[in-house]
């Protein structure tokens, strides 16, 4: 009476009366593991990322182009290119977000735009608002005696 794969004495008997010891048996299966394991995960390039998706709120005063920089990361090292979807902002390629025109209180209180950061592997997005701070020196003459305040 023969039974395929049974185990005697640290061997199986397989099928026609073959002996493969255990030791040998093991090491093939181990093997093929870790050739499918390893074939199967290549390592993907990732995309950047800015990380915790909260969104961005930034105050300037009236008249200031320059709002602040909004980098993402890379782990790969790959370049990242940069894009905005306010046509009034710009951004460098090293993340610095300015006005493309000079910020009004009484022509708009805020500004908001999707900064997207992307490469050959993918991109991300942050939502950014900027409120503008009103000032009292536009119409009198407190700009005179430089004592103009933001609110």
């Amino acid at each position: 009476l023969q039974r395929p794969f049974m185990l005697i004495d640290k061997t199986f008997e397989w099928g026609y009366g073959r002996m493969i010891s255990m030791k040998k048996c093991l090491s093939t299966i181990f093997v093929m593991l870790f050739v499918i394991s390893c074939s199967d995960n290549e390592i993907a390039n990732k995309a950047p990322t800015f990380g915790f998706h909260i969104d961005k709120i930034v105050r300037v005063n009236e008249g200031v182009t320059s709002i602040g920089t909004f980098q993402a990361i890379d782990v790969d090292g790959d370049e990242i290119n940069y894009a905005i979807s306010n046509t009034d902002m710009g951004i460098t390629q090293d993340g610095e977000v300015t006005f493309n025109i000079v910020p009004d209180f009484e022509t708009e209180e805020f500004h908001s735009a999707v900064i997207t950061a992307s490469n050959d592997a993918g991109s991300d997005e942050i939502n950014l608002t900027v409120y503008i701070n009103n000032s009292d020196c536009e119409f009198d003459t407190a700009s005179v005696f430089n004592i103009c305040r933001f609110h």
